[in-house]
């Protein structure tokens, strides 16, 4: 692997490698155990509650026509497109339910957002951007925090009006389907908050590492009659308890496909970025609403997790996304424990689709702010978990 230096006052080797599956065993994530939750209001901040779950009540059976632009001119528009608040969110999350992951969960190999390992396992089957992750340890525990590339950061900054109503279109076909409490339709006329969002937090194990992640949740399925309401309090089993036994689902909105080649590359990436969304937080399934180019919703249609594989297996195997993730998950804790004599801080690991990987080290770039990092080193509690 090659490695790239910037401002550093450690110095790595010099390695270059690929993974090579053929030499690896068959690894798999075991059931994602919901072990936390989090809001996240209109002006991101963090409350530890159940206020931004949605639910689906319905899914139509017969021909739809939604329309996405209905009111899409009042919508109060996402202020994070730049991922200046990195893992902010997700460490408010563990200051704040540090007692409780302490009595219930193993001390976690890595902390991260779902978004982050989604990465890295669609890298497997490799695309013509990199990706890059900063990560950093602390306590003995490796935060990952997805990064933005240059080419991310001009294809932001020069998003066309149509690109932008396209982001505007997925908030709105969520507002359609979803409601705020299992027996209530939908919405469609108040305005959409695009920074709003309800987070659940999973605690799994990867081969022999212990992962700690958070994922924005779309909605409970809420389609049998006996889903009861939301509990009103602040009790955590309760609310837990509530949360591991129902089950969730994504939703996505994808051009009308027309031709062979819309449905190869629709399998190919979109629904290959699905289906790991689905397996890393145990989703029921997904439902895709399909728009015309006016954004139209003409149809949905729903696909139970294990229907995902089977619809794409011409296109991309899963067990090849797992193995990449653990294969890399495994080479940044292999990074960070040979240099340990380095002093190493942030690295940057960018993953290239040819499947090399560049280290550098980051000195302007930290994920962990001193707030976090003061209050884990005079809390001996805390700091024993993380």
């Amino acid at each position: 692997m090659e490695q790239k230096r910037k401002n550093s006052h450690a110095t790595l080797s010099s390695t270059r490698s690929k993974p090579n599956y053929s030499q690896k065993l068959r690894v798999n994530l075991s059931k994602p155990v919901i072990v936390g939750y989090m809001s996240v209001d209109g002006d991101r901040q963090y409350s530890s509650d159940l206020s931004q779950l949605k639910f689906l009540n319905a899914i139509p059976s017969e021909p739809v026509s939604l329309d996405l632009n209905h009111n899409i001119e009042s919508a109060i528009k996402r202020t994070t497109d730049d991922n200046d608040e990195k893992i902010t969110l997700l460490l408010r999350f563990l200051l704040d339910q540090h007692g409780y992951l302490k009595q219930h969960i193993t001390k976690p190999t890595f902390i991260s957002y779902r978004r982050t390992f989604i990465s890295i396992m669609c890298q497997a089957y490799g695309t013509n951007e990199p990706i890059r992750i900063a990560a950093t340890v602390s306590n003995g525990s490796i935060y990952l925090c997805s990064l933005e590339t240059e080419t991310d950061i001009t294809r932001r900054q020069s998003r066309s009006k149509q690109e932008e109503k396209f982001c505007a279109w997925g908030y709105k076909f969520e507002q359609y389907l979803l409601s705020d409490y299992p027996d209530i339709p939908p919405n469609i006329d108040k305005p959409v908050v695009e920074n709003e969002e309800f987070s659940i937090f999973y605690s799994a194990t990867l081969n022999n590492k212990q992962l700690l992640y958070g994922a924005q949740i779309d909605g409970l399925l809420a389609t049998n009659s006996s889903v009861a309401q939301p509990p009103q309090n602040a009790n955590i089993d309760i609310n837990l308890d509530y949360l591991r036994r129902n089950s969730f689902l994504e939703l996505k909105t994808n051009r009308l496909i027309q031709n062979h080649k819309q449905e190869r590359n629709f399998k190919r990436y979109k629904l290959l970025r699905c289906w790991c969304q689905c397996y890393l937080a145990d989703l029921k399934g997904l439902l895709v609403g399909y728009r015309t180019d006016d954004g139209i919703i003409q149809y949905l249609q729903w696909f139970d997790t294990p229907e995902i594989v089977s619809y794409c297996k011409d296109a991309w195997n899963p067990q090849r996304a797992v193995d990449y993730l653990d294969y890399i998950l495994t080479y940044i804790q292999n990074i960070f424990q040979e240099q340990k004599h380095l002093n190493l801080t942030t690295l940057q690991f960018e993953l290239c689709s040819d499947g090399r990987i560049l280290i550098s080290n980051l000195e302007s770039d930290k994920i962990l702010p001193n707030w976090y990092t003061e209050r884990i080193k005079n809390n001996t509690y805390f700091g024993s978990l993380l």
